[in-house]
C-alpha cells in the first residue's frame, strides 16, 4: 500500500519580503547561523568571507544560504 499523500499548502507570497530586516525573522537568523557553522568546516578557499553582521535583510540571508548550498553541491560532486 503506498504511503498517504501529504498536501502542503502554498506559501503566501507575503511570506518572503526581501527588504524585511533579518532581526524580524528568527527562523532565518538561525538558518544563517547554522550555515555559518557549516561554512567554517569548508576549506578556506571555498568560504565566502561574508561577515554575519553584514547580513541585514532576508534577501541577503537568502543569497548567503544559496552561496553555501551551491558550494556544498559543488564540493560534493567532486568526490
Amino acid at each position: 500500500m503506498p504511503p498517504p499523500i501529504v498536501r502542503v499548502p502554498r506559501t503566501p507570497r507575503t511570506s518572503y519580503q526581501p527588504d524585511r530586516p533579518l532581526h524580524r525573522n528568527v527562523l532565518l537568523q538561525n538558518q544563517v547561523r547554522h550555515f555559518r557553522e557549516i561554512e567554517k568546516g569548508l576549506p578556506p578557499d571555498h568560504q565566502t568571507g561574508i561577515a554575519l553582521d553584514s547580513i541585514q535583510t532576508e534577501a541577503q540571508a537568502a543569497d548567503y544560504i544559496g552561496r553555501i548550498t551551491r558550494k556544498l553541491h559543488e564540493l560534493h560532486t567532486k568526490d
